[in-house]
């Protein structure tokens, strides 16, 4: 018996020293460990016989002196008259061996006092918690700043940024530095409220304010990611101008991307709907194809700009707007000159350099004359293309040869042609290609039949006579006369492509004769998404041709950025001079390198650049010179596949969840004497096997016994005091044996 009960002992003492182990050095290990401890049964040391089985006598009366003596435990100095805490409630305080949930407030027993007893409770109810208290606490609270870092973007409250350029010497700012913020009456305001230095590039949205007169630039959508589960994209929360709505004068677009248009549906309501807004008309009509589907359509002030004309649109009594024609992927794009009593403002918007573009050259001349005339006191330059080397090395006209040559080579079959449904212009290249060889050319796709409506109807696109056809009718043509150019280059999974490949659209099944081109590239994060769909492709036998595969298809480029390359960008800024230079639309490392071509290779001033970040207040003075001054409010407002705002809070508890699971407690107790009617029901999703985990539970329920035997008879029992102590206490119990701190939900029943 003597050597039994010794072996007893070691094997507890060898237990406590792994979960030690565990908990302090978090080893890899530590799941493997976990499930090695579980093999031992736990009920067998309640049995007769066990070295628990005193404890089942004796809870309840445990409980009782318990709580007697934490109550002067907890005091920080004993009351004259008192004696100090038993020995066993000190101990159990400084080693937190469980929960401080707080307790009933019944009468002759206070709230600190109860926190203690619980506790002490805990530790006679046999739970064997070691880990301290602080300990857990630390962990949660640093995951929950990662969660809450991953929800956000890390846009909270002040961002990170010791760029050289962050207007702070290379400092970070304080927040007492932005309380003391004070803005010059005199100063024009220029705000980011999206679009810089967060994870993806979108929800670009800027804000030129002078006194009390205000100019919004873009309202974009930027879409999530994985790391957002069960959110589609993402608007810019603009609660700043909602609350000075007043003050906005104009709404001004640069193009139709959705990075720059897809929140109108939901901001443009928010907004007086007399307040002109201003955009070409290809962007507008964009807008309106948004706009109309929502449920109440609203009546706009919708102004079409003819970017040609170099007119300026005077907008306010000190602010006024002229839109200038660039080159981008899509038809209608324009910079943005914005001209304020401090000088003029120029928002480059997106752009890209060609030798020989596809239409008019972007309007160079206009830029030269206003930087001629006026200067430029401030220069917005996008920063996508930062990274890439050189000069944009091609054209469009380079994307619709290569593409006549596919149509060419598979000469016998049908060519489908997945691209982005707003290259309009590759979509005239396309219809022309297709009309050369006597092919008809079907749209499928919502996006994509949307968009050349638009551009039917706003004459920016030339379609060769009785070229279109319906997708229904490609049945009646045989395979070497059809083309179908469609949505889905992004292995999007309700995509036509997709759609396609897996038999479930209407009108196109893959065959082995078809080829189809992807005339993109993926956007970054999309890559397995294109290689899934890609190997669906090969499956079915059909031929696939990708972008940049050019020593495999032996062709030139199918697709081209609609951005920049960095020696354009140094050509450019060095043609313009501007005074003062801020980077944006760009994740911040693009932001920091555009800001270093800047000073390095054109030589600006590194005081007149600044790296900002969305919620930056960035003010021109009177001399033209730029400071930045304080902060508003921003953020991102969430929305699912359905168009439905998802809560960030909610974004949060999804993402714990997904890393450390959730543990559910179900309590049936009886009204009349506030015991357990039923054994305690336990779930676990995405935590622990319940089946593997029969001492862990076991200790639990055992926990849940005891506790609840505590207010027996008592009615009064404050249930949600109740659960949040069953919470604390389980997560303690969770986390001394895993190192894991799922969500805990109490459930309690009363019948």
């Amino acid at each position: 018996m003597e050597n039994n009960k010794i072996m007893v002992n070691s094997k507890e003492s060898e237990r406590r020293a792994r979960l030690m182990k565990m908990r302090d050095e978090r080893l890899p290990d530590i799941k493997k460990q976990f499930e090695e401890a579980q093999k031992r049964n736990f009920n067998s040391n309640f049995a007769e016989g066990g070295k628990d089985a005193g404890l089942v006598r004796k809870g309840a009366k445990g409980v009782a002196r318990a709580s007697q003596g934490a109550k002067k435990a907890t005091r920080e100095m004993p009351l004259r008259g008192q004696k100090t805490a038993p020995r066993g409630a000190k101990g159990a305080e400084s080693r937190g061996t469980a929960g401080r949930g707080k307790v009933s407030n019944r009468s002759n027993h206070d709230a600190s006092g109860g926190a203690q007893a619980s506790k002490t409770a805990s530790k006679r109810a046999g739970l064997g918690v070691t880990v301290r208290k602080g300990e857990m606490v630390h962990h949660q609270r640093m995951l929950s700043q990662d969660v809450n870092m991953q929800a956000t973007q890390h846009i909270i409250g002040v961002p990170v940024n010791k760029s050289r350029y962050n207007g702070y010497d290379g400092k970070q700012v304080m927040n007492a530095q932005l309380k003391a913020a004070r803005p010059d009456p005199e100063a024009v305001r220029i705000i980011p409220m999206g679009g810089v230095g967060e994870f993806g590039i979108g929800k670009n949205m800027t804000i030129i304010e002078y006194k009390s007169e205000m100019i919004v630039v873009d309202m974009g959508t930027l879409f999530a990611g994985a790391d957002y589960p069960g959110v589609n994209y993402m608007v810019p929360d603009i609660q700043y101008l909602e609350d000075n709505k007043d003050k906005v004068k104009a709404i001004c677009f640069t193009h139709a991307h959705l990075d720059h248009i897809g929140a109108c549906r939901h901001l443009l309501p928010k907004f007086n709907p007399l307040t002109p807004i201003y955009a070409t008309a290809f962007t507008i009509g964009m807008i309106e194809k948004q706009m109309a589907e929502l449920d109440d359509v609203p009546e706009l002030n919708y102004n079409a700009v003819d970017p040609f004309k170099h007119e300026v649109i005077k907008v306010s009594e000190h602010l006024s707007v002229e839109f200038i024609h660039t080159l981008h992927s899509i038809p209608g794009n324009a910079a943005i000159v914005v001209r304020t009593p401090n000088g003029v403002v120029y928002l480059s918007g997106d752009w890209r350099h060609e030798e020989r573009p596809l239409g008019v050259q972007a309007d160079y001349e206009r830029i030269d004359e206003i930087v001629k005339e006026e200067g430029i006191a401030v220069m917005l330059n996008e920063s996508t293309n930062i990274d890439s080397p050189g000069r944009h090395p091609h054209s469009e006209y380079d994307v619709g040869e290569n593409l006549g040559r596919v149509m060419d080579h598979y000469a016998t079959g049908r060519v489908i042609v997945s691209c982005f449904s707003s290259q309009i212009k590759r979509i005239e290249l396309i219809l022309s290609e297709a009309a050369k060889r006597g092919r008809k050319v079907a749209f499928a796709g919502f996006s994509m039949i949307n968009n050349v409506e638009v551009a039917l109807r706003t004459g920016v696109i030339k379609v060769p006579k009785d070229t279109i056809m319906k997708m229904e009718d490609i049945v009646k043509l045989p395979d070497d006369k059809v083309t179908v150019v469609c949505t889905g280059s992004q292995g999007e999974l309700n995509a036509v492509l997709n759609r396609m490949v897996s038999g479930a659209h209407k009108y196109i099944k893959i065959k082995s004769s078809d080829v189809i081109v992807f005339s993109s590239n993926p956007i970054p994060g999309n890559e397995p998404h294109v290689v899934n769909t890609v190997d669906g492709l090969l499956r079915e036998g059909a031929g696939v041709i990708q972008n940049g595969k050019s020593h495999i298809t032996n062709l030139g480029p199918l697709h081209l950025s609609g951005h920049a390359y960095y020696e354009d960008h140094v050509q450019f800024v060095e043609r313009t001079r501007p005074k003062n230079y801020i980077p944006y639309h760009g994740e911040f490392y693009m932001l920091e390198h555009n800001a270093e071509m800047a000073e390095n290779v054109v030589g600006l001033d590194r005081e007149r650049i600044l790296v900002t970040d969305d919620g930056d207040v960035v003010e021109l003075m009177p001399d033209q010179t730029i400071r930045k001054n304080g902060r508003i409010p921003v953020g991102n407002k969430l929305f699912d596949d359905a168009d439905k705002p998802v809560h960030e809070a909610v974004v949060k508890d999804r993402i714990h969840i997904s890393r450390e699971g959730i543990f559910v407690i179900v309590l049936t107790l009886s009204k009349k004497t506030n015991r357990l009617i039923k054994t305690p029901d336990i779930v676990s999703r995405a935590f622990i096997y319940l089946d593997n985990s029969e001492e862990l539970v076991a200790k639990i329920r055992h926990y849940l016994r005891v506790r609840t035997e505590k207010d027996v008879g008592n009615n009064d029992t404050d249930l949600k005091a109740l659960k949040e102590e069953i919470k604390e206490d389980v997560t303690h119990i969770l986390f001394d044996a895993t190192g894991h701190t799922p969500i805990v939900i109490p459930v309690i029943n009363k019948v």
